[in-house]
């Protein structure tokens, strides 16, 4: 998984904020206030369940899920997945954070979850994420990180900490494929002319980085020889120079052009003007956004024959901008996208933490559904929204917790919609 970051690990600089829109999270209202103590069963049948599997699934386990969204289609989604079904099939109850907005907030909704004993903590921000696990740590509470990744240097330094389990989710590497993927889709097509929203690039968060140079690598790759971006034609200097600069400068690369960016989330006025005129380019083919493009961008494309990619999730309004057009390509998570991280999480809180073939905490590689069509689209929401039925249910669960690593690591692996729907 981290080959790749190697290369690069000298011109990266973590980025330090998180935000709402880079979709990872949850809702939180009122959710740091339940009841402490044992809680009835829920499930009905814990006792065949734990004679089967040795654990004692008898008493409920408190969960912990540390979130900095709680409003996005894709952040509703996986908390409906844990809470409305996950949580009616197993003697679990999950304690939601507050929306999180720095890493103070992070370090008081771990103190509240430990006061309302909590097992494990799984983690969707990331403002501080050493800082959270050696609080953890320090408590004797298990921590995961769910739909992301650490750095190969914290990876490093906290892979043998007893209480970290272990993270499944979008790699760096799988993040720079998911925006070169993008990008080579249109420029197969022959297209030349795109505009880039960049998003947190502009905070140096290096997800958003990673994508963005994937689109630039794919159209240095198409433009022909002797094709750079700013005298840059390999994938570390092009990461250096955006975690540098913090934005993209419009240019010639080779025979594609970059003509229009727009990054950060001012979303005020000013913001908005920017992205209508940058979208409405003269001669622009193809709109590539880092998340929320159709949501920024389908107004100002409406009528014309710009295309927007984007990379969110699955959900109605966008199934909607697929059909009318304003949206085109979709990489999206799914609602089921935690059910790994919450058997590990579940088991380590029950006494059988997962660890790796070396016996270290683990790091499990996750990537995006794909559409191209309304009707791809169509397919993956039509399995994605079914709460009573959703793609990974209780039954592809039950047998992973008592399942060995390689069993695990292969399950999550299989993220793919092909996979989870056979």
């Amino acid at each position: 998984m981290r080959k790749m970051f190697k290369k690069i690990a000298g011109v990266i600089v973590a980025g330090a904020m998180m935000i709402s829109l880079a979709a990872c999270g949850g809702s939180g209202t009122g959710s740091t206030t339940a009841t402490t103590g044992d809680v009835e069963d829920k499930t009905g049948n814990t006792e065949a369940v734990s004679e089967d599997n040795g654990l004692d699934m008898s008493k409920t386990v408190k969960i912990g899920v540390l979130v900095s969204d709680a409003t996005s289609a894709e952040a509703l989604g996986r908390r409906a997945y844990l809470e409305n079904y996950i949580q009616k099939q197993y003697n679990v109850e999950f304690v939601y954070s507050d929306e999180l907005k720095d890493a103070a907030g992070e370090k008081s909704a771990i103190d509240t979850m430990i006061t309302n004993n909590c097992k494990s903590i799984i983690s969707e921000s990331s403002f501080d994420r050493p800082a959270q696990i050696e609080q953890c740590e320090s408590a004797g509470v298990y921590y995961a990180v769910a739909s992301g990744t650490l750095t190969e240097d914290e990876y490093n330094k906290y892979k043998g900490y007893e209480h970290y389990i272990g993270a499944t989710g979008p790699s760096l590497d799988i993040e720079y494929a998911t925006g070169y993927n993008m990008a080579k889709y249109y420029l197969d097509q022959g297209k030349k002319n795109f505009a880039i929203f960049g998003g947190a690039v502009a905070y140096r968060t290096e997800m958003h980085v990673f994508r963005v140079a994937g689109m630039i690598m794919a159209m240095i790759e198409a433009g022909g020889e002797g094709a750079n971006y700013q005298g840059a034609s390999d994938m570390g200097a092009i990461v250096g120079m955006l975690m540098e600069q913090g934005e993209v400068t419009p240019a010639e690369i080779g025979d594609v052009t970059i003509s229009g960016y727009l990054g950060g989330y001012d979303m005020d006025e000013a913001w908005f003007a920017k992205g209508a005129e940058m979208a409405q380019t003269p001669g622009l083919e193809v709109l590539l956004a880092v998340g929320s493009g159709a949501d920024f961008f389908g107004t100002a494309v409406a009528g014309t024959d710009v295309k927007i990619a984007s990379v969110d999730a699955y959900a109605d309004n966008y199934a909607d901008a697929m059909k009318a057009g304003t949206l085109d390509y979709m990489a999206g998570k799914f609602s089921a996208y935690n059910a790994g991280i919450f058997v590990a999480a579940y088991r380590a809180a029950l006494g059988s933490p997962i660890r790796n073939s070396e016996g270290n905490a683990f790091a499990i590689d996750m990537g995006y559904w794909v559409s191209t069509n309304a009707d791809e689209f169509d397919k993956c929401l039509a399995a994605d929204k079914d709460v009573e039925n959703p793609v990974i249910t209780k039954e592809e669960i039950d047998p992973l917790l008592t399942a060995d690593y390689a069993t695990f690591e292969t399950f999550v692996k299989n993220y793919d919609f092909d996979s989870i729907s056979k």
